[in-house]
């Protein structure tokens, strides 16, 4: 029997491979990895909130525990320390105190928790594991070096035409190979300033001249 969810979850994630795919992944796979695992917990919340409405017993216990593998497994593989970051929260919960809230319902009379005088919230400071890393100046910076580097190369390799496109005839011939109608072959590198994934993120680029 299992004793240690936390564990449980890092052991698996390793087996899977997760915490390799993590080590490689760029800033804005993980910001995407992020919204994937969100989109999972709501998933699995609306699965659970349909097996209450049906009465299905086994699928709620199913539920809230997937709820808890996908939040613990999140954490975990963001580099977060999943234990220090419970004892933070229960230290906190278990510090308040029975009492009324005026301001939420309790129309069932349970017995509600409240914050005393001098109640210190749960701090998880130095405990975002590589959470930083998936937010958007980080995926701006990493854009940034690449197109860097893309700018360096053709600076010490100018025979390289990055300006290249094909004529009509050359075109003919991509949409032949490829089976498809040759778009995206405007040019052959990626300026990621144009870039889909970044113009969804910071916009259109701007010009010179273009008021900021």
């Amino acid at each position: 029997m299992s004793a240690d969810w936390v564990n449980d979850i890092n052991r698996m994630q390793t087996k899977y491979g997760v915490r390799e795919w993590i080590n490689h992944a760029s800033p804005f796979q993980l910001k995407k990895y992020l919204e994937f695992r969100l989109d999972f917990i709501k998933e699995e919340y609306d699965e659970t909130k349909e097996a209450l409405i049906t009465e299905d017993a086994e699928e709620v216990v199913d539920g809230l525990i997937d709820l808890c593998v996908v939040a613990i497994g999140t954490l975990d593989a963001m580099g977060v320390n999943v234990h220090k970051a419970w004892d933070e929260v229960l230290t906190a919960n278990m510090a308040k105190e029975v009492g009324v809230k005026e301001s939420r319902p309790n129309p069932l009379g349970l017995p509600d928790l409240i914050k005393p005088a001098g109640w210190v919230a749960p701090s998880h400071a130095a405990n975002h594991g590589i959470l930083s890393s998936a937010w958007s100046d980080a995926i701006q910076d990493r854009a940034m070096a690449a197109n860097k580097a893309r700018t360096d190369i053709l600076a010490e390799h100018p025979e390289i035409n990055s300006e290249w496109t094909p004529d009509a005839e050359e075109r003919m011939d991509i949409i032949g190979q490829n089976g498809n109608d040759g778009l995206h072959y405007e040019s052959t590198t990626i300026d990621f300033t144009k870039d889909s994934e970044y113009i969804r993120l910071y916009g259109e680029t701007k010009t010179d001249n273009t008021e900021s």
